[in-house]
C-alpha cells in the first residue's frame, strides 16, 4: 500500500510539473501572439538574447554547432560515448534499419511539408506541429531514427520551398532534436514519472535549445551568403525556433511515446534490441 502511494504521489508531481511546463510555454506563445511577430525584442523568450547580446550567442551556437557535428559523423562512423567512454557501436544497417530510415524521413518530411504553407520567415521556417515526431524517433529507434529525422527535414525544405545553403544546419540541427533524447534519457518507456521528467529535460527544453542554437550559428556564420542579419538570427529566428519545437512536443510527444513504446518494443524494433556496444 505504501508502495503504491508513494507512486501515485511521485506520478501527480509529475503530472503538476508537466502542467506548468506546458502553461509555462503557453504563456510564452500568448506573450509573442500579443506582442506580435513584428516585435521580437519585446517578447518574453527573446529577452535572454537580448540580454547576452548576439556575440556571446555566436560564441555558444559556435561551440554547440562544432560538438553536434562531431557527434554526428563520430556516431555515423559507429562510434558512440557509452559510460564516459568512446567505445563502438554495432548498427546493423540491414533491411529493418534502412526502412525505418526510410519511413521516418517520409513521415516527418511529409508532416513538416503538409504545413510549409504556414511561414514564420518566409524561405527559413514555419509553423511545424510535426515536430513533436523527432525526438520520438531518436528515442524509439535510435541513429536510424535520428537519422531519418534529418533526411526528413531536408525533404520537408524541398517539398516546401525553403530549400537553400541553411538547410545544411538544418539537417544536423533535427538530427540533434532526436539524438539528445535518444543519448541522454535513460527511462525511454514514457510509463514512469522519472521517463516523462528525463523528456522534458533532455526532449523538449536540451534539445529544442541545442537545435535553435546549432541552427541559428549556422545562419549567422554563413549571413553574407544567406542574407539573414544577425540581429535578425538572434533576435527572432533562435528564440522562434526554440518556442515552435517545445511547445508541440511538450504536449504531444509524451502521449505518443506512451502509445507507441509498447508495440515498437514488442517487435523487437526498439534501438536496444538492435544495437550492440563493442
Amino acid at each position: 500500500m505504501s508502495s503504491g502511494k508513494s507512486s501515485t504521489a511521485l506520478w501527480a508531481v509529475t503530472f503538476v510539473i508537466a502542467a506548468l511546463f506546458i502553461a509555462f510555454l503557453l504563456y510564452i506563445g500568448i506573450d509573442i501572439i500579443t506582442k506580435g511577430l513584428g516585435n521580437p525584442s519585446k517578447w518574453l523568450i527573446t529577452q535572454p538574447f537580448v540580454l547576452l547580446g548576439a556575440t556571446t550567442w555566436f560564441i555558444i551556437g559556435g561551440i554547440l554547432w562544432a560538438l553536434g557535428t562531431v557527434l554526428f559523423f563520430m556516431e555515423l562512423l559507429g562510434w558512440t560515448i557509452r559510460g564516459g567512454k568512446l567505445v563502438r557501436q554495432v548498427i546493423r544497417w540491414d533491411p529493418v534499419d534502412v526502412s525505418i530510415v526510410a519511413l521516418t524521413a517520409a513521415v516527418y518530411g511529409g508532416a513538416l511539408a503538409a504545413t510549409g504553407g504556414i511561414p514564420i520567415i518566409p524561405g527559413f521556417t514555419w509553423i511545424r506541429p510535426a515536430n513533436a515526431l523527432a525526438p520520438l524517433f531518436g528515442v524509439l529507434f535510435g541513429i536510424p531514427g535520428a537519422l531519418g529525422t534529418a533526411i526528413g527535414n531536408f525533404i520537408a525544405d524541398a517539398l516546401s520551398g525553403y530549400l537553400s545553403v541553411g538547410s545544411i544546419g538544418g539537417f544536423i540541427g533535427n538530427f540533434i532534436i532526436a539524438y539528445v533524447p535518444y543519448k541522454l534519457m535513460r527511462d525511454q518507456t514514457f510509463r514512469t514519472p522519472r521517463s516523462i521528467v528525463e523528456f522534458y529535460v533532455w526532449g523538449v527544453i536540451v534539445a529544442s535549445v541545442w537545435c535553435s542554437l546549432y541552427i541559428s550559428w549556422w545562419l549567422d556564420a554563413l549571413s553574407p551568403v544567406i542574407g539573414l542579419p544577425t540581429e535578425f538570427i538572434w533576435g527572432f529566428f533562435a528564440p522562434w525556433v526554440i518556442f515552435n519545437n517545445a511547445f508541440i512536443t511538450a504536449i504531444v510527444s509524451p502521449i505518443l511515446g506512451y502509445i507507441l513504446y509498447p508495440p515498437i518494443k514488442a517487435r523487437g524494433l526498439h534501438w536496444t534490441d538492435r544495437v550492440e556496444f563493442k
